[in-house]
């Protein structure tokens, strides 16, 4: 990385000094979270009492990662504008299509029904404990992956700007992370989602002012661009990553298939009413659209000034910036925020892959007599244990594991189907659930593995959850549909629910 040594140098008292100080305010506030942690609701959904601000920068920082940061920019830098039309749209929609299809419904059945994870909704929706294991198993898997590249993120950046060993900051961050998740569980995880989506902004927001300064203002970047790197003003981009197919893919990926999300789910629960959700939703959905903006300019606007990274050099763009035209305290203090959105993201991956452990499969599976006070126990026990783990795998650093986060997204997808069809279709069955989900993720991997060409150009996903939703139909035509009962109250008596609250809040306004 000889281009990114002579760019970017190490700046360790500055850089251990705001991490230390943000380090330990994340622990104040997880020492406060704990307090009001005194439930197993309270540890998984933060008893459903999410206000909007909470709800609104948990759910953005919780979606942003180190690769919004850093991978994200790293493509707009090498292939320009493209890039950028591609990740901003399916951002500004990820959370306002869930929210529109399933997000009312959810909040109205978690609060009615005592739903706390996503397992709890397939399992009530089509009367089986067997979809339960499956989604739980298949989801804990997956977000111990995705924790596990957030924490080599961090690894990256300590050894970076500090010379010290990668290890040391997986380690450092993932201890800390267990710890306010822990004590405070959902509680802590999304309090201090505030502060971290709070640093993210400010982080987004003066790259962007710093990037347009150091290219000489937009007219002299716009003219370098079009003079000298005109491809980076077009479609497909500088490098024809972006054909119409792919385009299509990654905006629906990133907004129509967040709807398969666990951690999306759980934010669901955690609203307080349907207005705090909507409101969630807006601040939500304006954070999102505004940081990712900025962020992703900045990466195209450093290609008119910054030169000579290639591979994964390109993914130090964002600290390249801000080292090199800021002072090394508000470099670090802002480059802490970058960490801040590992952080943000393995706080809620993990107190949701705990739920998938202790609520669904022990508690619901395997002893069903546990007390609520018993789980919230193991809960705090398990939430060390998946850390553990996830410390693991950023140590070892398996090859590919960013590349795993998309599988794993992916993967998580595919269960879209029967969300959307148990919350829509009356006929959907679970035997139609479970054998489109097993073919679906079988087709998935293949895809993704084997035979790409098979997609069309399309993300696999794109097909295989096609593919999923015609199984599903097929296969709960020709079987037994859920009883009259489960049926009535997630189709008729949550219908009643949702006309009364509507009325309730007309009332209320008018008032």
């Amino acid at each position: 990385m000889s281009n990114l040594t002579t760019l970017l140098q190490p700046e360790p008292v500055s850089f251990y000094t705001t991490l230390s100080l943000f380090l330990l305010l994340l622990g104040g506030i997880g020492w406060y979270a704990a307090r009001a942690t005194k439930s197993l609701s309270d540890f998984l959904v933060m008893g459903g009492k999410a206000g909007a601000v909470v709800g609104g920068f948990a759910y953005f920082a919780s979606q942003y990662s180190m690769s919004t940061f850093m991978g994200v920019p790293a493509m707009t830098y090498s292939t320009g504008f493209a890039g950028m039309s591609v990740s901003v749209p399916g951002l500004a929609f990820s959370m306002l299509i869930p929210a529109l299809f399933v997000g009312r419904k959810l909040m109205l059945m978690g609060r009615r029904y005592n739903l706390m994870t996503m397992s709890d909704y397939l399992s009530d929706r089509y009367e089986s404990n067997a979809i339960r294991g499956v989604h739980a198993v298949m989801m804990v898997i997956f977000l111990i992956a995705m924790m596990g590249a957030q924490t080599v993120g961090a690894g990256v950046i300590l050894n970076t700007f500090t010379g010290l060993p990668e290890w040391i900051g997986v380690v450092v961050m993932g201890v800390v992370v267990v710890l306010y998740c822990m004590i405070g569980g959902m509680t802590g995880a999304m309090m201090t989602d505030v502060l971290q989506g709070g640093l993210m902004v400010a982080t987004a927001v003066v790259t962007f002012i710093v990037s347009v300064h150091a290219g000489g203002g937009m007219e002299a970047i716009t003219g370098k661009l079009a003079t000298e790197m005109p491809s980076h003003l077009t479609h497909p981009g500088a490098k024809g990553d972006f054909p119409w197919q792919t385009y299509v893919s990654m905006i629906v990926m990133w907004s129509f298939f967040t709807i398969g999300q666990p951690t999306l789910f759980t934010k669901f629960f955690t609203m307080n009413s349907y207005r705090t959700m909507f409101k969630a939703v807006i601040l939500g959905t304006l954070g999102m659209l505004f940081s990712a903006t900025m962020i992703e300019w900045s990466g195209v606007n450093a290609a008119t000034f910054i030169s000579g990274l290639s591979g994964q050099e390109t993914d130090f763009i964002v600290p390249v910036i801000l080292q090199q035209n800021l002072s090394p305290w508000i470099a670090s203090l802002l480059i802490t925020g970058i960490v801040s959105a590992g952080m943000s993201t393995i706080s809620a991956l993990l107190v949701v892959a705990t739920g998938g452990v202790t609520r669904d499969i022990y508690q619901n599976m395997l002893r069903p007599q546990a007390s609520s006070q018993q789980i919230l126990t193991l809960s705090r026990l398990m939430t060390v244990l998946l850390g553990i783990a996830a410390i693991i795998i950023g140590i070892m650093k398996p090859a590919g594991i960013f590349a795993l986060i998309r599988f794993a997204f992916g993967g998580l997808g595919i269960w879209v189907a029967p969300v959307i069809l148990g919350m829509y279709w009356k006929r959907a069955t679970v035997a139609g659930a479970i054998s489109a989900v097993i073919l679906g993720e079988l087709a998935y991997v293949a895809m993704k593995l084997w035979l790409p060409d098979w997609s069309f150009g399309f993300d696999p996903l794109i097909i295989c959850w096609s593919f999923t939703m015609v199984v599903m139909v097929v296969v709960s035509l020709f079987t037994c549909p859920a009883s009259d009962a489960t049926l009535k109250r997630h189709f008729e008596d949550l219908q009643a629910l949702c006309v009364r609250r509507a009325r309730r809040h007309r009332g209320h306004s008018e008032h």
